[in-house]
């Protein structure tokens, strides 16, 4: 990474740091409006930072270090759709969503359709709706993409429940919206290129928080190591214990060198994914050895290894692992 990116990872990471506890949406939240992070992807000519996509892939790296609940990565989607779109009044939509006013859009896959005119259908997994304003809604086919204002009769928020404790979801009921009367910002082809844009997005930000979270989650398992002590020795010294924390610290390693390798390429939809799929499921394996590693204490409730664990499992959920699969396969046979 470059100087300005390192220096924004550490200006990231001490916030971060910062805060106690894992998994609050509040602080993290505050902290993304007030310090501008989430214009670091924002175009000079729109007023942002203009760092472009490896920044935002930065600062999730640093919230997932956190476990954040803030809706920092849905929100940065709806900003970059509005940086694309064909509106008039970009600027004016860019300052609505940096002021606090957070975006929600799925994690999932999208269940929204047009019959009629009219949108309907659910958002899966949004994050954090309760607080947004606004939901980033493409339809099934990808041929439409708009911003949907949450207050408007037709939509209902209902709360999501699963393990994970950190992140705050929500299925967003969309009955017979009217499209005309929503903000459209991409039809036809130029809506399938955005959202494609849009998952690949999605997909860095997911591979960037699996990459940060496993990374806390290893110096906090070797930190027990150094300091729990058995026969007489701390645990870091018996050399088999050595060993699973340097092979979690190489697949680590390995994982954000695919992710930045992705985002170098022209082509980013398959290698987003293939980013996604490796880091994720270097996250789990990672969770599972340190909770092993972390011996009895590990499995307690006080003990944040079983929110970094849940994590880990949503992370691997979003998207469509099976679709990723088959794409990364079809592209490296390919090019046999």
């Amino acid at each position: 990474m470059s100087v300005e990116l390192n220096e924004l990872r550490d200006s990231v990471r001490q916030v971060v740091d910062g805060h106690e506890g894992y998994g609050a949406a509040a602080p993290f939240w505050s902290q993304c409006v007030e310090l501008g992070w989430l214009m670091v992807g924002v175009p000079e000519e729109l007023d942002g930072l203009g760092m472009g996509d490896a920044a935002a892939t930065a600062v999730h790296l640093e919230l997932g270090r956190g476990l954040s609940g803030a809706p920092a990565m849905t929100t940065m989607l709806a900003i970059d759709a509005v940086c694309n779109s064909f509106l008039d009044d970009k600027a004016g939509w860019i300052s609505t969503l940096i002021s606090g006013n957070a975006a929600t859009a799925t994690l999932a896959e999208s269940g929204v359709s047009i019959t009629d005119g009219k949108l309907s259908g659910t958002l899966q997994a949004a994050l954090c709706a309760d607080i947004a304003s606004h939901a980033l809604v493409w339809t099934q086919d990808r041929k439409t993409l708009a911003l949907l204002d949450l207050s408007q009769t037709g939509i209902d928020r209902q709360p999501r429940k699963t393990w994970d404790e950190t992140r705050s979801l929500f299925d967003v009921d969309i009955r017979g919206i009217t499209l005309a009367e929503q903000t459209v910002l991409a039809t036809g082809e130029a809506a399938v290129k955005q959202i494609n844009r849009l998952l690949a997005l999605r997909d860095y930000a997911l591979a960037a928080d699996a990459i940060g979270a496993a990374t806390a989650l290893l110096a906090m398992t070797v930190e027990h190591l150094n300091t729990r002590v058995q026969f007489r020795r701390p645990l870091a010294m018996f050399q088999a214990l050595k060993h699973r924390c340097a092979d979690m610290k190489t697949a680590i390693a390995a994982s954000e060198a695919m992710l930045l390798d992705a985002l170098n390429n022209t082509e980013p939809m398959t290698k987003a994914a293939a980013a996604k799929q490796l880091a994720c499921q270097t996250f789990m394996n990672t969770a599972e050895d340190c909770l092993q590693l972390h011996g009895g204490i590990g499995m307690a409730d006080e003990h944040p290894c079983h929110l970094f664990l849940k994590r880990a499992l949503l992370n691997q959920q979003l998207g469509d692992s099976e679709s990723y699969e088959h794409r990364i396969a079809e592209q490296f046979l390919s090019t046999l």
